[in-house]
């Protein structure tokens, strides 16, 4: 570990990481250069009391998406212009080729946090991708000065308020990945199958209800109506608080057309650590007729939605929605580098709905 001021440490973490890479491996019969996985650069940003979950987060990308790893976050008990460093290398067997990758955790001092782009620059190894997951305890000094600077920029909007997602992604081009909108794509993907054959019941709608767990994470709805209001060019004009609970508010439909929203409040998903919707209810009509659509968590099989058609149209399914674990979600925001449109514009649309 090192300490000190900035242009000295990173001249050491350099010096002893080039050191590293160019010894060769002695863990052979013959000593050989030491294979590099360089998939990626992946900085992750939280505060102090997230830094062991960070750590232990790498190891497991490691195992598919070796690289290196930049842990960072923010200290006011460091001196102010100081940074602290600690970096270590391993090296594991894939078959008979050892492949190897690092780790660099760095801690700054709030003065010295203005520089944290040029040093996340110095580190980083060329001609591969800087990935940066802003975690939600990230400090937001860090979060504004890294994401004009990287590749892709990840975050999870059932922790981090949506407000501050938008402000961070209004300052970068780089495409953007939501941990939150990966777990919900097969919600997403069941309310969008209700209109694949009927386009015209989309401008047609005049009443959203969405059903969301209880607590005190970040409202999950508000992703979905950005989501929604963007594909289908709303425009939100109020909200407030309704009688009994939830949240009533309005919106006009790209006709000009009225659309009433209405969020109900349901019992904390005791399994998760974060809010969930529960279900989506949607009043339309198609060709003159009212049909309602709903997609539905079952009570007492939550991981499985009702699928139902009313009205104009009849139909029922039982659909599972499927489970993955957090590393995997992460993979898969890391895996698509091309720019997201739909994910920025729904993030914009929510913040705008969550302003009102």
């Amino acid at each position: 570990m090192s300490a000190g001021r900035i242009a000295e440490v990173i001249k050491r973490v350099e010096s002893e990481l080039a050191e590293f890479w160019s010894a060769p491996d002695e863990s052979r019969a013959e000593p050989a250069p030491k294979t590099r996985a360089s998939t990626m650069n992946f900085v992750a940003v939280g505060s102090r009391t997230e830094v062991e979950r960070l750590r232990e987060q790498a190891e497991e990308l490691a195992e598919t998406h070796a690289g290196r790893t930049l842990l960072i976050t923010l200290d006011d008990r460091l001196d102010p212009s100081s940074v602290q460093a600690d970096w270590s290398a391993t090296c594991r067997r894939a078959g008979e080729v050892p492949i190897c990758y690092d780790r660099v955790e760095l801690t700054f001092g709030v003065a010295a946090a203005e520089r944290v782009a040029s040093v996340v620059s110095a580190l980083t190894i060329s001609d591969v991708a800087v990935i940066v997951e802003l975690a939600p305890g990230a400090p937001n000094v860090i979060g504004d000065a890294l994401a004009p600077i990287c590749d892709r920029l990840v975050f999870d909007s059932a922790e981090t308020c949506i407000e501050r997602i938008a402000q961070v992604a209004r300052g970068t081009r780089a495409p953007l990945a939501d941990r939150a909108f990966v777990r919900t794509f097969s919600f997403r993907e069941l309310v969008a199958r209700f209109f694949d054959d009927m386009p015209e019941a989309c401008r047609a709608i005049r009443r959203v209800e969405i059903a969301r767990s209880g607590g005190q994470k970040p409202d999950p709805a508000a992703l979905f109506l950005g989501w929604m209001g963007s594909r289908l060019g709303w425009t939100f004009e109020s909200q407030g608080p309704a009688q009994g609970g939830g949240v009533v508010g309005r919106a006009r439909g790209a006709d000009g057309a009225p659309i009433e929203i209405a969020l109900v409040d349901g019992p904390p998903a005791e399994e998760l650590s974060w809010r969930r919707i529960d279900g989506v209810r949607i009043a339309t009509s198609l060709r003159g007729e009212p049909l309602s659509l709903a997609c539905v968590r079952l009570d007492k099989a939550p991981a499985t939605v009702r699928w139902t058609m009313e009205g104009a149209r009849s139909a029922e399914h039982l659909h599972p929605l499927g489970y993955r674990d957090e590393t995997w979600v992460l993979t898969k925001t890391i895996d698509s580098l091309e720019g997201d449109r739909l994910l920025r514009d729904a993030v914009l649309a929510a913040a705008d709905w969550s302003a009102l």
